[in-house]
């Protein structure tokens, strides 16, 4: 359970910190590729050096998914991306976010984080599956 959690900490992460570097390598693509559209996306690297670590996160999350939940992996995952997007992207000088997006994340980092420590501990409540199946 512990690799699969930093697992998904490194997939936030991979995801958070390359979101904001292809953002701006998309823009700088877009106004070049207007004047020679055949070779210069294959030559910038400002865009696709962090949408390839982008998309090893992905190969690294469809592989966590083998061992995780996914109603465990997913709000993990994508609050943390959320999370480091947002500070990669105030430390690359992109707009500040606000209070209340900050209290969101922290709110939907919270809960993550009560989702693991569901899931680190016995199961001996009374859920559906108590009805259904009478255990």
């Amino acid at each position: 359970m512990d690799i699969t959690i930093a697992s998904l900490v490194g997939i936030g992460l991979l995801w958070g910190v390359t979101n904001p570097f292809i953002r701006l390598g998309s823009q700088r693509t877009a106004r070049i590729e207007a004047k020679s559209p055949v070779h210069y996306p294959l030559m910038e690297l400002k865009f696709w050096i962090p949408f390839l670590l982008n998309q090893c996160a992905s190969v690294l999350y469809a592989w966590t998914l083998q061992t995780c939940s996914i109603t465990t992996a997913v709000p993990i995952a994508n609050s943390l991306n959320f999370l480091f997007t947002a500070i990669t992207g105030h430390l690359l000088g992109e707009k500040a976010v606000g209070r209340k997006v900050v209290l969101g994340a922290a709110l939907v980092c919270l809960g993550s984080m009560a989702i693991v420590l569901d899931q680190k501990k016995p199961n001996k409540s009374f859920g559906m599956s108590t009805l259904l199946i009478g255990e």
